[in-house]
């Protein structure tokens, strides 16, 4: 299946406006799809069969600002995922009323805790939206609720009350500016382990990154002691003023 025609042809059947997106060539991408027009967006493809349809929806103000995601889900029928489409785009329904159409939707739902830094707070909320934003939320669930254990945990821990967080290759680390023009060196983050033959079960399931030597960093059980660790070192090791 052409994944972009196919939605194109049942969204013209539809008499909607949306005009799939197609890649620099000018073509509509066979094995996803996608809208690329500031305002309300998608992006779509296949999960693990090609009966599967991963989505997610999201708001983004101009081409250069962060995206918004406000929903993701899987479908197995492409018809109802064109009328997704529709809804979400052409005829700018709510997101909750297109939720209680489509049970395969899954909300995005921010933090309980609230940072009193209005600016470190919404850092929590973007770091956390575009994790949340990805068609592949299928995949490495474990990993995933692990990573959300972590940012949940170390959005509330003491020792990083103020300063902001930002992500970089799925690392979390943080700026002590919200224009991150003060930061810790890149080797110095903390993540959930992605288990491999090189790297077992059995070493942890957090790691903590403190200097430039490969695996040089320590590895923990618990989140809560690899935050504790990681915390520590932050006041270990002075920051960069990247500029100025």
């Amino acid at each position: 299946m052409h994944l972009s025609k196919e939605i194109q042809k049942r969204l013209d059947k539809l008499n909607s406006a949306v005009k799939l997106s197609s890649t620099i060539d000018g073509k509509l991408p066979e094995r996803y799809s996608f809208y690329n027009i500031p305002g309300r967006s998608f992006r779509a493809e296949f999960g693990s069969t090609n009966t599967e349809f991963a989505i997610v929806l999201y708001e983004r103000p101009n081409k250069n600002s962060y995206e918004n995601c406000l929903a993701r889900g899987m479908f197995n029928n492409v018809d109802r995922l064109t009328s997704l489409i529709d809804l979400w785009i052409d005829r700018n329904k709510d997101i909750s009323e297109i939720k209680a159409r489509f049970d395969e939707l899954e909300l995005y739902n921010d933090f309980e805790f609230i940072n009193p830094n209005n600016d470190i707070n919404n850092a929590w909320t973007k770091v956390k939206n575009m994790f949340f934003n990805t068609t592949k939320f299928w995949e490495e669930l474990e990993w995933q609720s692990r990573y959300i254990e972590m940012l949940s945990e170390a959005k509330r821990y003491k020792g990083f009350e103020n300063y902001f967080p930002f992500t970089s290759h799925y690392w979390l680390r943080f700026s002590i500016d919200k224009d991150l023009t003060e930061t810790w060196a890149l080797y110095t983050y903390i993540v959930p382990v992605f288990y491999s033959s090189e790297v077992p079960e059995t070493l942890g399931k957090f790691y903590v990154s403190y200097n430039d030597l490969p695996m040089g960093g320590r590895f923990f059980e618990t989140v809560i002691d690899a935050l504790s660790f990681y915390a520590e070192k932050l006041t270990e090791i002075k920051p960069t003023k990247w500029k100025g």
